[in-house]
């Protein structure tokens, strides 16, 4: 993810200033979704230590000496602490904070580097995770565009894939046609495992793919997304190969009502619990509420799962851009199931979603 000095400069000032209300003197940020929203770097976690080490003046990325030259590509970052294999990064670090008092971490810090900077810091070392939350669950104009083309472009890509979709083909074998097909979309790879499941598989929400054969009747649950940018998308669609029989049908118009109901009823006073609740009594009302067995959806944007999450506790009012999924569900054993999930945002006056796919029922 390319980001420009003046977004680089914008987010990291809202951490500082976050940072001075809460009497943090440090951040300390591992890679992960947090570290590339504030270098643009899109690195995974290792054994050598790398940090994003943010205090009120400063920030400093700490890695070892063979990223160097990748930080200097890749992120507007000036200030780097780099480290050779039989030097000790953790004293190097300490040396930037050591008159810091209030330090706090990421919580996905792995508990090796954790322990090893607590030992040598001599201090406890806060969990302020929910700071870096409330930087990124409001998207930018920037971040609105990406998840918007992750969508688009991972449903262009299923539209290509369903001429394949066919009695006879494997959970497996479709699953890789659509994720090839990502590529030819001008995608990187997918956001996370493509969900394809048939018939009485798609009664398991996380189903993986197997060698399941698709036969006549069968309801087709496929859960996909994709990434731009960085991005993700999270998409859900069910289809039929074939009528697969009055009970079905009449589950997938109540899912598709409770998708839709739910969208169309998100105000600027809505919160994340009423949104939740007004689709479960939907789904309640017409015989099927035991079925539903997990929550609404969840925010989406760096991370495939992230704030808000849409459950019956959270009573927090919906953001002004904020991106969510809203995915309903019913799923009974030894029968089938249907989800029906769109990623959409909030625009300060009503809930939109990125997809254009129709929910109406597709029988192929």
């Amino acid at each position: 993810m390319a980001l420009d000095n003046f977004t680089f400069k914008n987010r990291i000032e809202k951490l500082q200033r976050k940072m001075n209300e809460a009497s943090i003197d440090a951040f300390l940020i591992p890679p992960g979704a947090n570290f590339t929203y504030l270098t643009g770097m899109d690195v995974e976690s290792m054994e050598r230590l790398t940090l994003l080490v943010v205090d009120s003046d400063n920030f400093t990325v700490v890695c070892p000496s063979l990223m160097k030259e990748q930080v200097i590509e890749e992120s507007p970052i000036k200030n780097i602490v780099s480290w050779n294999d039989d030097e000790n990064p953790y004293n190097k670090t300490s040396e930037l904070i050591s008159r810091c008092k209030g330090i706090a971490v990421e919580g996905k810090l792995q508990f090796l580097h954790l322990y090893e900077l607590n030992k040598i810091l001599g201090k406890d070392l806060l969990y302020r995770d929910d700071i870096l939350t409330e930087l990124r669950i409001m998207k930018e104009e920037k971040e609105l565009a990406a998840i918007g083309e992750a969508v688009k472009r991972s449903e262009k890509s299923l539209e290509v894939s369903l001429e394949k979709l066919v009695p006879g083909i494997t959970e497996l074998q479709f699953s890789r046609i659509l994720e090839n097909e990502y590529f030819n979309q001008g995608m990187p790879g997918v956001a996370f495992s493509t969900i394809v499941s048939f018939g009485k598989n798609a009664a398991m929400p996380h189903h993986s793919p197997d060698n399941t054969k698709a036969r006549k009747g069968d309801s087709v649950v496929i859960d996909y997304g994709g990434r731009f940018d960085s991005y993700a998308s999270d998409s859900t669609r069910t289809f039929f190969l074939g009528n697969p029989g009055e009970k079905m049908l009449d589950v997938y118009e109540t899912v598709k009502q409770a998708n839709e109901d739910t969208r169309n009823m998100i105000s600027e006073n809505t919160t994340y619990a009423a949104m939740d609740r007004n689709a479960r009594n939907i789904i309640e009302s017409r015989g099927y509420g035991k079925y539903f067995i997990h929550r609404l959806g969840h925010g989406l944007g760096l991370e495939v799962h992230e704030e808000p999450y849409l459950i019956p506790k959270n009573n927090y009012r919906v953001l002004k851009n904020s991106v969510f999924t809203i995915e309903p569900g019913v799923y009974i054993e030894n029968l089938g199931g249907v989800r029906i999930e769109d990623t959409n945002y909030f625009n300060g006056n009503k809930c939109v979603a990125f997809n254009s796919m129709s929910r109406e029922c597709i029988i192929l």
